[in-house]
């Protein structure tokens, strides 16, 4: 058989697993492209422990792409341009390339303009930058009120949010001035992590009350009003001294222009196996919309955990289809996620997200175990992509 292209289309998490796989179950003679416009890769669940100062800066734990050729892995070095999934060819700024089969982990974009005022009155916590900001208002803040804003749904890493207002309870609490400091969560969504089920959504909210954080449901933000320091929903404002907001994200342009989203604004795949209505052409990650398989018909949280899952049921099927063999490697819907809660501890959820009548999602209790085992986790993940 003559050697086969697949090129995969983004350099995150998503990405370069199914980079790292497909290159480990395939022979030398097939090429695995991935094309990439940033020169590192970086994981924005580290932002979190940035903002907590855990870590100092992004170059800590950043790591250049040029380490994909000691693994076999051809790098382009370029941005996506024009993509055309019917015949499996792009356009990108450093050339054109044609694929046998492509994988779409774009991620999702991150779109401040789609809030008036957010961008001048918000800090962004799903950018490196921003965390770093986030720490230094948290480090110089004495007195007031600071917001969680979560901007829309859906949004990736939907931990992030309870995780950043527990984070700056415990850094309030340490520096002692929780008593004239309120925590308030505001977003879209009718409960923490609606996807997750019941209990787990329960559990979060006794952490929150637990700690005074308020948690406010069905909040949609119109606009920001950065002047007046308030947030403007339909019918009510909320006040905010320290604002750590998560922006609108939305499938990339490039994605949409090629007509491989739906009305949901996302890529829809296969529930099993990642591939789109384009025979050879697969999306994974945060680019994607997966309803899960019960009555509730909520998506499938975006989550590195289910990325990486995602990437290996691709690779194990396309290497299965090049061998000749059955591609019957099937995402089953089962993921894990820590949760940061402060004090140097971390709670953990883990489960069946495609359970019926609902997910079932369990949590374990906060420990120091628990906060060391997810920087390991991470570190590791890391180290086994670059």
């Amino acid at each position: 058989m003559a050697g086969k292209t697949v090129v995969i289309l983004g350099g995150g998490m998503g990405g370069l697993a199914a980079a790292q796989q497909l290159r480990t179950l395939l022979p030398q003679e097939h090429r695995v492209v991935v094309v990439e416009k940033r020169s590192t890769f970086y994981m924005c669940t580290f932002n979190l422990r940035l903002m907590a100062g855990e870590i100092g800066t992004r170059e800590e734990v950043e790591r250049p792409l040029t380490g994909l050729k000691n693994k076999g892995i051809e790098w382009v070095h370029g941005e996506v341009l024009e993509l055309d999934p019917k015949t499996r060819r792009m356009r990108t700024s450093a050339g054109t390339l044609v694929a046998d089969y492509m994988v779409i982990a774009l991620g999702a974009e991150k779109n401040e303009s789609g809030i008036p005022g957010f961008a001048e009155s918000a800090l962004n916590l799903y950018e490196s930058d921003g965390a770093l900001r986030i720490r230094k208002a948290v480090q110089g803040f004495e007195k007031g009120r600071a917001v969680v804003l979560v901007g829309r749904t859906p949004f990736p890493c939907p931990a992030a949010p309870c995780e950043s207002a527990l984070l700056m309870d415990a850094a309030f609490r340490k520096k002692g001035v929780r008593g004239v400091v309120e925590v308030a969560i505001y977003t879209p969504e009718p409960k923490p992590f609606p996807s997750a089920g019941q209990e787990m959504s329960d559990n979060v909210l006794v952490m929150l009350k637990e700690r005074d954080i308020q948690y406010h449901a069905k909040h949609v933000v119109k606009k920001i009003d950065s002047a007046a320091r308030k947030l403007m929903f339909d019918g009510e404002e909320a006040s905010f001294d320290l604002l750590v907001g998560i922006p609108p994200h939305a499938a990339p342009r490039v994605v949409r222009d090629a007509g491989l989203t739906d009305d949901t604004g996302w890529v829809p795949v296969d529930l099993a196996t990642m591939e789109t209505n384009h025979p050879g052409v697969f999306a994974i990650g945060d680019v994607t919309a997966i309803r899960q398989p019960n009555p509730t018909g909520l998506f499938l949280p975006k989550a590195w955990v289910f990325a990486d899952e995602q990437a290996r049921v691709v690779a194990r099927n396309v290497a299965a289809q090049l061998r000749g063999e059955d591609a019957s490697s099937k995402f089953d819907g089962k993921g894990f996620c820590y949760l940061e809660v402060g004090d140097g501890q971390a709670a953990y959820g883990s489960g069946n997200f495609f359970a019926y009548p609902a997910a079932k999602v369990f949590m374990e209790p906060p420990s120091k175990r628990l906060h060391e085992e997810r920087k390991r986790t991470e570190l590791e993940q890391l180290q086994s992509l670059v």
